[in-house]
């Protein structure tokens, strides 16, 4: 047998301590990448979590398709106000004017009504709305469509013009009348509203009758409407503007030209208008305060012919001109207290 000699036993012995110096530092070296990577931290750092995000400047909408979120609730209210004017035209003769409302709701679906004192040409003993609808809340966005019906019941007259007589509030022989006997009338509606952030509210409008007023004339009213809120104060400012479409009345209630075909006699043409507002309110707890100022593009000719009221009927029937001012700019005050099911929540 050949044994090793002297020189290769110590070459030997001094890989095998190479070996076993580099296994070492191999180690050291894994646990040292493993602290930092923290596969095996001895003395883990704190974690510090990413800062949030900034908030976003305009919120938007969340979609859903839950028909029943939110549940049952209610809202009633009152009104009080120097004058009731509805889309810049007055329901009062510019005298004070005051309203009552209530709703029941269940998720998106919702039944209301209110009542309101009226003065119109016929003499209605008030003016009730019936309405009812779909309004689904998606985050800030709410969407709101439905129907209103604007019933005046207890017509006490109606005037005509011509006949035997200039004015008269019975019929006669020739005579037109000025209005339809009930001025009630359907509507269909939407109105959007976004809530962009914790300031700005901004909405729409839509609404479309078959028979405005019962005039047989088709209406169609579009507008917008913006409300800038201080939060924490109560204070606001708002204001909407919109164009309402008139179309053609029924020639019973007096004729314009006659057409030569199938239309055959037209009625007269009811004013179209613009009409807008803008004013301020203060909330404070469950009372409102609101001024506000409201005007229309109509004459009171134009004025005259949508509402035909009877302070022009004389004119109207001896020079063929009625005037109104029912239609006139206005500055009105109002008073509301709304409650509703969350007040009352514990």
């Amino acid at each position: 047998m050949d044994y090793p000699s002297r020189s290769e036993l110590i070459r030997s012995i001094d890989m095998q301590k190479s070996i076993v110096v580099a296994a070492a530092m191999l180690a050291a070296h894994v646990a040292f990448a493993a602290d930092v990577t923290g596969l095996a931290p001895a003395n883990p750092a704190p974690v510090v979590p990413p800062e949030a995000p900034p908030a976003t400047m305009i919120a938007l909408p969340r979609p859903n398709f839950d028909v029943l979120a939110g549940g049952f609730g209610y809202s009633v209210g009152v009104q009080f106000m120097s004058e009731n004017i509805w889309r810049g035209i007055s329901l009062t003769n510019h005298r004070p004017g005051a309203l009552a409302y209530g709703e029941l709701h269940e998720g998106w679906f919702y039944l209301g009504g209110d009542v309101l004192n009226v003065t119109l040409p016929t003499s209605p003993a008030a003016q009730l709305d019936v309405y009812g609808g779909v309004r689904p809340a998606w985050g800030p966005l709410t969407l709101d469509f439905g129907a209103i019906y604007h019933g005046r019941p207890g017509n006490q007259q109606q005037w005509f013009l011509g006949g035997v007589a200039p004015v008269l509030t019975f019929r006669t022989p020739g005579g037109l009348p000025t209005t339809p006997f009930d001025q009630s009338f359907v509507e269909i509606y939407g109105k959007p509203l976004w809530a962009m952030n914790d300031y700005l509210t901004i909405g729409a409008e839509f609404s479309y009758a078959p028979s405005w007023a019962d005039y047989n004339a088709h209406a169609l009213y579009s507008g917008g409407n913006a409300k800038l809120s201080l939060p924490g104060t109560g204070f606001s400012v708002s204001g909407a503007y919109g164009h309402y479409f008139l179309g053609m009345g029924d020639p019973t209630y007096g004729p314009s030209y006659i057409q030569p075909g199938i239309k055959g006699i037209q009625g007269f043409k009811l004013s179209s208008y613009n009409t807008w507002n803008i004013g301020g309110s203060y909330k404070w707890n469950a009372v409102t305060f609101d001024v506000r100022y409201h005007d229309t593009t109509l004459t009171r000719k134009g004025c005259f012919t949508n509402v035909a009221n009877p302070a022009g009927n004389f004119s109207a029937a001896v020079f063929g001109e009625g005037f109104s001012d029912w239609c006139d700019a206005r500055v009105v005050g109002s008073v509301r207290v709304d409650f509703d099911s969350t007040m009352f929540v514990r």
